[in-house]
């Protein structure tokens, strides 16, 4: 794993907290572009080349499998179904990874034709050979859960890395819970952090949840108890009833923050109310007096964090383009 190698290191040569590493590596992504040296001429030749005309505005021309697609995408909008697989299957046929990846989902899913994992397949490797991170990751989960495919843990982590590389924050999720719990790849607790960490850098409410109930536990060896409470509040924030309860049990033990029964109770009933199931256990054990706070940390003081010292990662090398990161779509 090439980012988990590097943040490894990084944190062990300069003692960098984890998120605030994985912000700035994010950040030097995005801002690290080749500069395009200046063209020079000499002096007399400027003088003597004529003013240049100036230039038309550059209007943006669709290629026509990008119009085939838009088409797709209104006719899909508009539940006209056949039409819409009609116009991506020409885009796709042209080379259009959106569409071929649309069209993957469609079948897998049943979304309006019937449900046929093979056919979902077909379409998904299509956009894998133009490195389109969601089809890597559709791919990686029918491997992990066996859905059309044989189950390969194994190669559902290979998968799961190809999207990963690309900064596709739910690949990196994926392949750190792999990880966390040593499914298809030896089980690595510290690369499992790496890899929730890109992904909570970028916001992603399930990474900051699973993040945060690592360090929580102490997975990390470094106590980052207040971390894991902003991981927490983070990705409850997005709509997470998981982290809900998770934060609950925080304040209910007083981990990383003064023990506030009444808070807990409120975050519990919150996650009820949003269907969570296992806040209704925990309210009532509450409620009952079964839990006790926690002596492990009942001060609401910073921690201070221990240097990390993790040993170094072999992964296997994996092939990746230099793709612009996709968003997930919802």
């Amino acid at each position: 794993m090439i980012f988990a190698q590097s943040i490894a290191c990084l944190r062990r040569r300069f003692h960098l907290p984890l998120v605030a590493l994985s912000l700035a590596l994010a950040g030097a992504a995005v801002h690290a572009q080749p500069a395009v040296p200046a063209a020079t001429e000499s002096p007399a030749a400027a003088a003597e080349a004529p003013p240049a005309p100036a230039a038309a505005p550059a209007v943006p021309v669709a290629k026509k499998d990008d119009e085939a697609f838009l088409r797709g995408m209104q006719a899909k909008s508009k539940n006209q179904i056949p039409l819409a697989i009609k116009e991506f299957t020409q885009a796709a046929a042209s080379g259009h990874a959106d569409a071929q990846h649309l069209l993957g989902i469609m079948y897998l899913r049943g979304d309006g034709v019937k449900a046929d994992p093979k056919q979902a397949l077909v379409w998904f490797e299509q956009a894998l050979e133009r490195n389109h991170p969601l089809a890597a990751t559709a791919v990686g989960e029918m491997n992990e859960h066996g859905n059309g495919v044989p189950k390969n843990p194994a190669k559902a982590a290979v998968l799961y890395e190809r999207a990963a590389v690309l900064g596709f924050p739910p690949a990196q999720t994926k392949l750190g819970a792999l990880y966390e719990n040593g499914t298809g790849v030896p089980h690595n607790d510290h690369t499992a952090i790496d890899w929730y960490s890109l992904a909570a850098a970028q916001g992603y409410w399930d990474a900051q949840h699973r993040l945060g109930k690592m360090l929580r536990e102490n997975k990390s060896k470094d106590l980052e108890y207040r971390e894991a409470l902003r991981l927490f509040e983070a990705s409850a924030k997005s709509g997470n009833s998981h982290a809900k309860v998770s934060l609950g049990e925080m304040y209910e033990e007083g981990v990383g923050v003064r023990a506030d029964r009444n808070k807990a109770a409120q975050l519990y009933r919150e996650a009820i109310r949003e269907g969570e199931t296992s806040g209704k256990r925990k309210l009532a054990d509450l409620l009952a007096g079964k839990s006790k706070p926690s002596l492990m940390l009942v001060s609401s003081q910073p921690v201070k964090v221990a240097a990390v010292k993790a040993p170094a990662v072999k992964v296997a090398a994996v092939k990746t383009s230099t793709a612009a990161s996709a968003k997930k779509q919802n």
